[in-house]
């Protein structure tokens, strides 16, 4: 992105390429192949060699997990092949308190100290509460390119819109999680389309999506109580970069671990053109999102034959409809049919259907006749800022069209 980065977010990103130039210093002599700094979610702050793979990144969120569990805990190591092995020091500020970590992979035996109990080498712990302070001073921690004119700066914000019921469909309140801008010549909330294309390319790491699940989780921690009362559900919409990431399951696990946050809160949207060019990744995705208990959202839904077995995943709780169906079914016989066996098909499967884009109330009256659950359009509520999204809007009567 060029021109809008956010300064205070390129500073810390120089304050702690810093930091790790003087970790190598401290570390030459070691024999370290490879390191990396994190901040305390287990997201990248500065990187030496390739991206962690999923086993290394399982390895990170576990030592930050053990140093966060542990306060006098400052170093947890894997070993490896070869007396090669993987060591994760803590970040910790001479309060104690944890930022983040430097994952090392090296010859364990060339660190100071007994396995499991290594230390950081000459003046190695000042430079880690040094780092700690740098990463603990950066908050909103957005870490790439993508999304470094992300929250960090007042450009981007997210909004939700509601799918209100067609029909009886229990009391959770569902909403799509939308990213919007004001950088628009109207000033009016647009989609940042060229965040959004990078965050398609699969080199991207997820990191839109990450820190569009950071803000979301930020939130849902403030207003934790409201949902105490009324239950509520919120899908993201799942980028290509993210889905190809095999680290980021693990990143919503560990986020939804140290905000407490009911994984049922949480969804993603995996669209079926996604769900045709990379099945196999989006199986995986949904077997993890099983795991995690977080639920998850068909999109643009056609019944393509290419994805009905993803269909069996125990995540996919609501299949939405694409909109070229509803915009065609007054009129075409065929797309009438189509939503017709969606709308049956996820009856029989125990799960929701929804339509989306829905502007005229003769489709919406076509809609609920052929039991489609739920709708989602401007002609019923348009997307708000999830700021507005409080207390007493949760906990009005839950509209049914």
């Amino acid at each position: 992105m060029s021109g809008g980065s956010d300064t205070t977010i390129k500073t810390l990103r120089t304050k702690v390429a810093e930091s790790a130039l003087a970790l190598s210093e401290a570390l030459s002599g070691c024999n370290v192949l490879r390191m990396s700094i994190h901040d305390a979610t287990g997201a990248t702050a500065w990187n030496g060699g390739a991206p962690l793979t999923a086993a290394e990144h399982d390895f990170l969120l576990d030592a930050l997990d053990c140093f966060a569990l542990e306060p006098a805990r400052n170093m947890v190591e894997q070993a490896g092949e070869n007396g090669i092995g993987l060591a994760a020091f803590a970040a910790r500020d001479p309060r104690g308190a944890l930022h983040g970590a430097l994952l090392l992979q090296a010859e364990l035996v060339t660190l100071n100290g007994r396995p499991g109990d290594r230390q950081m080498p000459g003046h190695g712990d000042r430079l880690l509460r040094q780092l700690a302070l740098r990463l603990g001073n950066g908050a909103p921690q957005v870490t790439t390119d993508a999304t470094t004119t992300g929250f960090g700066n007042s450009s981007l914000t997210l909004y939700v819109q509601q799918l209100l019921k067609l029909g009886a469909a229990g009391r959770t309140r569902r909403f799509e999680v939308l990213l919007r801008t004001r950088n628009s010549p109207s000033g009016q909330p647009v989609l940042p389309q060229e965040l959004i294309a990078e965050a398609e390319d699969p080199a991207s790491g997820g990191q839109l999506d990450r820190a569009v699940l950071g803000e979301l989780c930020r939130w849902l921690i403030e207003n934790r109580a409201q949902f105490d009362v009324e239950p509520a559900a919120f899908s993201i919409n799942l980028s290509t970069g993210a889905l190809l990431d095999e680290t980021f399951p693990a990143f919503v696990a560990h986020t939804l671990r140290e905000t407490r946050l009911n994984p049922r809160l949480i969804g993603f949207e995996v669209r079926e053109s996604q769900c045709r060019a990379h099945f196999a990744a989006v199986q995986r995705f949904l077997e993890r999102c099983e795991e995690i208990g977080c639920h998850a959202v068909i999109d643009d839904f056609t019944f393509h034959s290419d994805v009905l077995g993803l269909l069996r995943a125990r995540a996919v709780r609501m299949l939405k409809i694409c909109p070229s169906l509803t915009l065609d079914g007054l009129a075409d016989k065929v797309s009438q049919a189509q939503v017709a066996a969606i709308s049956h098909g996820s009856r029989v499967l125990g799960i929701h259907s929804a339509a989306k884009r829905i502007e005229s109330a003769k489709v919406r009256q076509w809609l609920a006749a052929a039991g489609v659950e739920f709708a989602q359009g401007y002609l019923f509520e348009s997307p708000i800022p999830l700021s507005d999204l409080g207390a007493a809007r949760m906990a009005a009567p839950h509209t049914r069209l």
